[in-house]
């Protein structure tokens, strides 16, 4: 494979824009989702605010192979990448190759609070992380996507691959691993959506999926790909698993999908992960909040994939508003 995206996109779209005048809600995020086959992974979220486009809200999750998992949020001005510079993706190569850095304080939150309320203060541990990203497979660019709010003007969706170094509190781990990126951009407007689906992984011997779907107050939006040495494959997703409990079960899962007339089942086993809340349909925080009615809550939580005895590696990103998940006893 020669050329990881088509000539028709624009290499400043893969760099940060700058905000138009006069444009309500207006946002620009990116999130990338990294791991091994251990469970060292790094999940991380960066949008502009929507009252200062200037400022990125972060939200960081680090999980460790023995399951435990360390978070953080801040809120900075941004300095040429995307994000603050002490927590930035960088792009080397427009749609091809990236960085990405943190130095940060993080905190340890057990699942139970992460799906239990937001995430309390507490004695935060260094961390750095140092990674460079590359493109595995060409950029996706679901059908459609742009006339939902939600998804933004534009979107674009890709597989990666990811090597570098990540330290916690001194303790140094060396990750090699696959993933997922997502850019969009744009107005952002949720509050027509109930629930929402995200989910992609790679397999080893190097195909992957990805998916998206969206329950809205009046219809449904949905697309999937399937990607290989033959290239992406528009997929239809037949069966999958909706969020109804901010815990994230069930924890064993199937999604299928519908690739030009075959049938593809995939079964899916949660890893560690973390819960954030978005605020006014943009703004991201750590843990769950379900005492306010206008909250949207994501479980995101990496998975073991298995699909005709093969396994692979990937992630989930489920959503509901608050109502909507039933309460645990």
């Amino acid at each position: 494979m020669t050329q990881l995206h088509p000539p028709a996109l624009d290499p400043d779209d893969d760099f940060v824009h700058r905000a138009p005048p006069g444009v309500d809600r207006w946002t620009e995020n990116i999130q990338w989702n990294v791991r091994d086959d251990t469970g060292l992974g790094v999940i991380w979220h960066a949008g502009t605010m929507l009252d200062d486009s200037r400022l990125w809200h972060v939200v960081v999750a680090l999980t460790l192979p023995d399951g435990s998992v360390y978070a953080a949020k801040m809120v900075a001005p941004g300095e040429g990448g995307f994000g603050p510079p002490n927590a930035q993706l960088t792009v080397t190569e427009p749609y091809e190759r990236w960085r990405f850095n943190l130095l940060a304080g993080m905190v340890e939150v057990p699942s139970t609070q992460a799906a239990s309320g937001l995430v309390p203060d507490g004695h935060h541990l260094p961390v750095e992380i140092d990674l460079d990203l590359s493109a595995a497979y060409p950029v996706w660019i679901p059908e459609g996507s742009t006339t939902h709010g939600d998804w933004g003007r534009f979107h674009h969706e890709q597989a990666v691959q990811a090597t570098g170094t990540i330290r916690v509190n001194g303790e140094v781990f060396e990750l090699d691993g696959i993933g997922h990126r997502d850019h969009s951009m744009g107005p952002r407007d949720m509050s027509r959506l109930r629930r929402a689906y995200w989910g992609n992984g790679i397999f080893e011997s190097g195909w992957g999926f990805a998916t998206m779907q969206g329950d809205y107050v009046d219809s449904d939006f949905q697309r999937a790909a399937l990607f290989d040495d033959r290239g992406t494959h528009p997929a239809t997703m037949t069966s999958w698993a909706r969020l109804d409990e901010a815990t994230g079960t069930p924890h064993e899962f199937t999604l299928e999908l519908d690739v030009d007339g075959r049938h593809v089942s995939m079964t899916g086993r949660t890893r560690a992960g973390m819960n954030f809340t978005v605020v006014d349909g943009a703004e991201f925080s750590l843990g769950t909040d379900l005492d306010s009615p206008d909250r949207y809550v994501l479980s995101c939580l990496f998975v073991d994939w298995s699909c005709d005895g093969e396994q692979g590696i990937g992630y989930l990103d489920r959503g509901a508003l608050s109502p909507l998940l039933r309460r645990q006893p």
